[in-house]
């Protein structure tokens, strides 16, 4: 039987949340999307339906910022019910266990594209907390290409004759404490292939070390790769599917090739048009930038180009 004071403390953790939540302006279930959730569990928790569980608090603080009071009315809830306090592993408590994405949610991203000399070079940078109670041991990536998407036959065919292969893409992953140059590589494993696509994931560990991202802690992951131009469509896009608090995409191209580069945004919500900002860049380049914040899962954001003067054959990237 639920007490008085257990309900008194659950009301305040309703309080607070539903303040938060309407002051960065979301709805239930623009917040459930983004903490990977479905709508009704916070329509539950809200009306006092269900008593917060201390992963629901800490999505809930990644992705609302409310300067640790959702946590402290959490600790409030937890305490008035009885429950034990969460148990604080330790480095010797790590076993390899499978992935945990639930439990991830991206801080910051900066995706930048750039074309040298018949390649397209992509960079991803990524700050990564870990707002679940147990370790997450490796994180996934996907490399997916389509270079005639309104062609799927001729684009099969391309790849059947030039199939992706990841020996051919000099892909490197790397992994830091946030604010720290110093990085150690990540083990890379292939875990679904195609002619057209790699869905990889990167281990936090190596030949030397493993260094798994523990509850509570954040870190940086750094992977790139480069592809011929010939293999890529005229369009870079990001999926969202963790709960992303910041996102900059940036393409760089060839001022020489004139291009006109325009944004949009596809999810459950609608699509929404972005005009991406322009600024010179080095070595007679134009880098073009879109930031957004607090994107929802499923959404899709997309930037696309085209050259008003001869231009190599383009590319696609589908990041993930």
């Amino acid at each position: 039987m639920t007490s008085q004071l257990e309900l008194a403390a659950r009301a305040a953790f309703a309080q607070v949340l539903t303040a938060w939540r309407t002051r960065r302006g979301l709805s239930k279930k623009q917040l459930a999307a983004s903490m990977g959730y479905h709508p009704s569990y916070i329509s539950h928790v809200e009306s006092l339906r269900h008593h917060p569980t201390f992963e629901f608090a800490g999505r809930a603080e990644a992705v609302l910022a409310s300067g640790g009071e959702i946590i402290s009315r959490y600790e409030e809830c937890r305490q008035a019910a009885g429950e034990p306090a969460p148990v604080q592993l330790t480095r010797s408590d790590y076993e390899p266990s499978p992935m945990l994405p639930a439990t991830l949610v991206i801080e910051e991203e900066n995706a930048t594209l750039s074309y040298v000399d018949g390649w397209y070079l992509a960079k991803v940078e990524r700050v990564v907390r870990n707002v679940g109670d147990r370790p997450v041991t490796c994180y996934p990536v996907r490399v997916d290409v389509d270079r005639f998407p309104d062609q799927p036959g001729v684009s099969r065919r391309l790849y059947q004759e030039s199939p992706l292969q990841l020996s051919d893409l000099d892909f490197e992953a790397s992994v830091a404490s946030v604010g720290d140059d110093r990085s150690e590589p990540m083990e890379v494993r292939v875990t679904r292939s195609s002619d057209a696509y790699l869905k990889m994931v990167l281990v936090f560990g190596n030949a030397r070390a493993r260094f798994p991202l523990y509850p509570g802690e954040c870190t940086r992951v750094t992977y790139s790769y480069r592809v011929p131009a010939s293999l890529w469509g005229q369009w870079f896009q990001r999926d969202i599917r963790f709960p992303t608090r910041a996102l900059t995409m940036s393409l760089r191209l060839p001022a020489s090739l004139g291009a006109e580069v325009s944004a949009e945004s596809l999810s459950y919500a609608g699509i929404k048009g972005f005009s991406p900002t322009e600024s010179p860049g080095e070595n007679d380049t134009v880098v073009y930038t879109l930031r957004l914040r607090e994107l929802l899962l499923t959404s899709q954001i997309r930037i696309r180009w085209r050259f008003a003067e001869r231009a190599p054959t383009g590319w696609s990237h589908l990041a993930a």
